[in-house]
């Protein structure tokens, strides 16, 4: 017998009607109270931004950046994008070594290499990628050493680690630039 009740309320014209208007209305009303020199769009940047009190910041060296994005670019402004920490640089056979082999090794992938920035986070792999000759940046975060040790997933350093990663592909593209992004793991067989 509930059901039907249910049933029949949602069968009501006129009840339908005005749940639709007071809805429009109530989104209308949030639309409007949001003040007009704040009307952009919600970006996870801003509200990480206000969690975190300790807010880092990222420091792009335009000169150092601008350079390696015009030596590595393609004739279209593409870039193959990888960025690396230390954990990727030490060991016997390291995942950077690995990751290179596969450009090596691969089917018509040797002149992408030409097109690779690696973008280190600290000191070390820094150090590892220019004795490689590869194109490199170094990219900074004030208050955050990615160097001292493993970043813990999900830790407040790791948050950070990834923000800024975001928010530098951000600044690739406000170079106008495109870019591939890939992680290490991956191995480029052919193309």
């Amino acid at each position: 017998m509930k059901d039907q009740s249910a049933m029949n309320s949602f069968k009501n014209p006129i009840l339908d009607c005005t749940i639709v208007t007071l809805l429009f209305l109530g989104l209308l009303y949030i639309l409007i109270s949001i003040p007009s020199h704040n009307k952009e769009l919600y970006l996870p940047e801003q509200s990480f931004q206000k969690q975190d009190k300790k807010l880092f910041k990222m420091i792009v060296n335009g000169d150092g950046l601008d350079d390696a994005l015009a030596k590595v670019s393609t004739k279209n402004n593409t870039i193959i994008i990888a960025v690396i920490n230390k954990a990727y640089v030490e060991g016997d056979k390291p995942m950077l070594d690995l990751f290179l082999d596969g450009f090596w090794d691969g089917e018509n992938t040797r002149s992408l290499i030409d097109h690779l920035l690696i973008v280190a986070v600290d000191q070390t792999s820094f150090d590892r990628c220019m004795f490689l000759r590869l194109y490199c940046y170094k990219l900074k975060t004030d208050g955050v050493d990615y160097g001292g040790g493993e970043v813990v997933y999900m830790s407040e350093d790791f948050i950070k680690m990834m923000w800024t990663r975001t928010l530098f592909l951000g600044q690739v593209l406000k170079r106008g630039y495109n870019f591939i992004f890939t992680d290490l793991d991956l191995i480029w067989l052919f193309v």
